[in-house]
């Protein structure tokens, strides 16, 4: 999704959901897990990409912040060093390598038909692509487009307003206070996305394209009815509460059910701050992405005694989509022989993975003497 909005939106990491509870603001909410093989260790964290109360409770402070602090490595989603970004293809913004004829369907056109008619309201210029999308509409995915359209558009008020809210997500705040001292490890490289995209039919291509126009266009219907942004507090209470419900749907019986949605997560996707998941963004931005992880998180987890690794947390949970279930990345993990536990509080860790290795006492008391 778009590289700088999908931070506030959350759009790749968390999808439409129905859990039966609303948590109370004030509740401490575990969101990590204990991931164990051998002598190894990862702590494992859920976030939503945003500031948000619920990822500023005592959990956090007591637990997320600890652990970050002891691992020798993190493994970040939202981390885009050298490594994620070095794809001249994806830059270029080139097609796939296949007739897109099929891209335009009657869901895209109306997807760029609300993005225009929303670019027009706010009395903005109208890029030249945004009027020519249907020449070639994988391009406006390949190529970077989105992403300067919308950071222009919104204005410095829209950032201005979520960084009153906390902010950029807890991946951004951990690794902006520890960036020289912390080895980070990104999940994705754009040539990933720009794979896992191409490698999908065409009928979930324009879906996906759909999905991210529709963003954009409700952003920019926020902007208009909201130009200070006075509604986005309002917004980052209701992206804790989802994250929250996401963490408790790991290990429930049944799965989540992604075609259906509580008023929260509605509203959320009605502001764009969150999409409406199409089986093509589904296919996309969550089940290729967490499955193509899973080797990355293991290589990492066994080179390190202790690892971080934080994603947005509906990579976490089984999901149910119709009348299958796709397994999430804690269930992906089990698969590959790892035990996975909640973490509940800080005592739970304080004696396996923030406990110091014989190294760490034998170095500390040879700096005491």
């Amino acid at each position: 999704m778009l590289s700088v909005i999908r931070s506030y939106t959350a759009g790749v990491a968390m999808m439409a959901m129905v859990i039966p509870t609303v948590a109370d603001a004030g509740t401490t909410v575990p969101r990590a897990w204990l991931v164990t093989k051998g002598a190894t260790q990862a702590v494992l964290v859920a976030e939503s990409h945003i500031g948000t109360p619920v990822e500023s409770d005592r959990y956090f402070d007591s637990v997320v912040k600890p652990s970050y602090a002891v691992a020798d490595v993190a493994v970040m989603e939202t981390y885009f060093g050298p490594s994620q970004t070095l794809n001249e293809t994806f830059e270029r913004g080139a097609p796939c390598f296949d007739d897109p004829k099929g891209l335009r369907t009657p869901r895209l056109r109306r997807a760029f038909d609300a993005l225009i008619s929303a670019t027009r309201d706010n009395r903005l210029d109208m890029p030249d692509w945004l009027k020519e999308w249907e020449i070639l509409p994988e391009f406006i995915f390949t190529s970077t487009l989105f992403d300067q359209f919308a950071v222009k558009s919104l204005g410095p008020s829209y950032f201005a307003a979520v960084e009153a809210q906390g902010g950029l997500g807890i991946s951004f705040r951990l690794h902006r206070k520890d960036a020289a001292a912390k080895k980070t490890i990104g999940l994705d490289t754009l040539k990933d996305r720009r794979a896992h995209f191409c490698s999908s039919s065409a009928s979930e291509r324009a879906d996906f394209v759909a999905d991210e126009a529709l963003v954009v266009a409700r952003l920019l219907q926020l902007k208009q009815a909201d130009p200070k942004y006075a509604s986005v507090g309002k917004l980052a209470a209701a992206m804790g509460q989802v994250l929250a419900e996401i963490a408790r749907c790991v290990d429930q019986a049944v799965p989540c059910a992604i075609e259906q949605a509580s008023p929260d997560l509605r509203l959320l996707q009605n502001s764009g701050w969150m999409p409406y998941f199409s089986p093509g963004t589904f296919e996309i931005s969550l089940k290729k992405r967490t499955r193509a992880w899973v080797p990355v998180i293991i290589k990492t987890v066994s080179e390190h005694r202790r690892s971080f690794v934080i994603v947005g947390a509906l990579h976490l949970p089984d999901l149910k989509v119709g009348d299958r279930v796709e397994p999430g990345l804690i269930s992906l993990l089990r698969q590959q022989g790892y035990s996975v536990t909640v973490i509940k509080d800080a005592r739970d860790i304080s004696m396996t993975f923030l406990s110091p290795s014989w190294f760490d006492r034998i170095r500390s008391a040879m700096n005491s003497l």
